[in-house]
């Protein structure tokens, strides 16, 4: 597995790609990701699971988790269209937070949005008309493509909302709700200190039950949540601004350089420094 080193100039971006039936190493990356397959079909891994794609299909990328696509064999390659974002890319709107969570609760939405859907039909559409604004290079073409995103990621969240995920115990939904709360607060705060009996009063629930439940639907503990939304911002800052490195640290949620600078190894294998070097070089 590697990390993909996406040089993102800007908190979004839709780009066309073409894929081959070529094996590939499974990757992560730190934006978030929305593929929409446009045409021929391919195979989207997310881990240990495949999915079957076809036109008009859309797939949920989470930040960092290993996934690929690559065309079916014997099939020309599959054209589709990349919307890349960063949380940051949301700050301002109403209920921002609440609409990264589809992409923060691994167990809670599959990553997959059938093209028979209204949903997937919508997402598709709003994609397209955004890359056709840059490429056709019309008026205020970026403002266009904010507004296609946002619309993009209310889709998103609306089958989010309708998504009955089978075999979960029927008595753990007012549960989980409330564990979600918690995650949107996470999501909405993490550059902050975090108070933990802040998230136990969210969730209404005992520390062990928290705990359990966080971690059935993100896959990570709250701090480890928490660090890797850190780490995040950072990675973006590290990237889009030429700020110190112990102010990024700062504005990220981290209480020291040390600590920001393990982190961030975890996560990327490289130090801030180094991983700078190589996102603004040509």
């Amino acid at each position: 597995m590697i990390v993909d080193e996406l040089k993102l100039t800007r908190s979004y971006a839709f780009c066309r790609v073409w894929g081959s039936a070529e094996e590939h190493v499974l990757h992560v990356h730190d934006c978030l990701e929305i593929g929409v397959l446009l045409k021929h079909h391919l195979e989207y891994r997310f881990g240990d699971r495949t999915y079957k794609g076809k036109p008009g299909d859309v797939f949920l990328c989470r930040p960092f988790e290993p996934h690929w696509s690559f065309a079916e064999p014997n099939e020309p390659p599959y054209e589709s269209i990349l919307v890349l974002f960063m949380p940051s890319a949301l700050k301002g709107m109403p209920d921002w937070n609440r609409l990264l969570l589809p992409f923060y609760t691994n167990e809670e939405v599959p990553p997959y949005i059938p093209g028979d859907s209204p949903y997937a039909g919508a997402i598709c559409k709003a994609a397209e008309e955004a890359a056709l604004a840059q490429e056709q290079q019309a008026s205020n073409w970026m403002t266009r493509q904010y507004m296609h995103l946002i619309d993009i990621l209310l889709q998103v969240s609306d089958f989010a909302a309708s998504y009955a995920p089978s075999g979960v115990d029927q008595q753990r939904p007012a549960i989980r709700l409330d564990i979600m709360d918690a995650i949107g607060y996470l999501l909405q705060h993490y550059t902050e200190p975090v108070d933990g009996t802040v998230l136990l009063d969210r969730s209404h629930s005992g520390k062990t039950k928290f705990f359990h439940e966080f971690r059935a639907l993100t896959g990570l503990s709250p701090n480890e949540f928490l660090n890797r939304l850190r780490v995040q911002h950072a990675m973006d800052l590290l990237r889009t601004t030429s700020s110190p490195i112990i102010d990024i640290a700062e504005s990220s949620g981290f209480g020291s350089l040390s600590a920001f600078n393990k982190q961030f190894k975890q996560y990327t294998e490289a130090s801030p420094r180094e991983y700078r070097a190589r996102m603004t070089s040509d």
